[in-house]
């Protein structure tokens, strides 16, 4: 496939577009990329340096891609941490002139840290990018917040996603009982999940390496893709000794997964 990314982009570490480019060049896609901020690092390293990009400049990159003809391969739109509702309100306008069917990975908060973007943005994001969406991958805490109910686990993860709005809702970081996570996915009234223990790690970009695992296989088959996407985002945080995610080391990893969790049946 050839993927356009529009997401986050930083100096140091792996989140947004510096893990997604990298990962789905490794899977074997090709990859245009827009990047929605410019930070120095990670934020939760205690601070950062840079800037959010206005969204006359997303605007201005997709139509010097779109007079050029560049826009016409595209087979799929990913979207991550957006940096302001005007930037939400630009990939709406950029999905709409691509065509393409568009995975939301709709960054806004997790747990247990809450909302980190600007309070206008999850509206946004409700009310013009989900209703855009062919797929979406919330967290536990995302989940909740874009439906306004509260998910407490991998039953009432199904049943919210199903009304969410998208066709296929994944939902990632579900509570599956002590010491363990659940991803759920539900699709044309089939709900499955994969649990995998939880890790001490903060797994900084852990959710923007799923969504691009994910975004790189969904097309050939959800569950299977869910499955896949899990235990190598499990493998890697395993792996990575540091805050970030050691996504160069773990690169073998991407394509050729390791053993993925088993698909267990879900009741909503």
């Amino acid at each position: 496939m050839h993927i356009l990314s529009i997401q986050s982009s930083v100096a140091r570490g792996f989140v947004g577009n510096r893990t997604a480019v990298f990962v789905l060049q490794r899977l074997g896609h090709d990859v245009t990329s827009i990047d929605t901020v410019a930070f120095s690092n990670h934020p939760a390293h205690g601070g950062f340096r840079g800037e959010v990009h206005q969204a006359r400049s997303i605007d201005g990159i997709v139509s010097g891609l779109e007079e050029r003809g560049f826009l016409e391969d595209i087979d799929l739109v990913l979207s991550g941490y957006l940096g302001s509702a005007a930037n939400a309100e630009a990939v709406a306008r950029t999905v709409d002139r691509v065509g393409a069917p568009y995975l939301l990975d709709p960054v806004m908060g997790d747990d247990p840290k809450g909302l980190f973007v600007a309070p206008d943005l999850p509206d946004t994001i409700r009310r013009e990018l989900l209703p855009r969406a062919a797929a979406a991958t919330p967290n536990r805490f995302e989940l909740s917040l874009l439906a306004g109910q509260e998910v407490d686990g991998s039953e009432s993860a199904a049943g919210i996603a199903a009304e969410l709005g998208p066709p296929l809702v994944v939902a990632t970081s579900v509570p599956a009982g002590e010491g363990r996570l659940a991803c759920v996915g539900v699709s044309g009234g089939e709900a499955r999940q994969v649990v995998v223990p939880r890790l001490a790690h903060p797994g900084y970009g852990a959710g923007d390496l799923f969504a691009s695992l994910f975004a790189g296989r969904w097309r050939a088959g959800w569950a299977e893709a869910m499955a896949l996407a899990t235990g190598t985002v499990h493998a890697t945080i395993a792996r990575s000794p540091g805050r970030d995610l050691d996504i160069v080391g773990a690169q073998a990893l991407f394509a050729t997964p390791p053993p993925p969790p088993p698909l267990e049946p879900v009741q909503p």
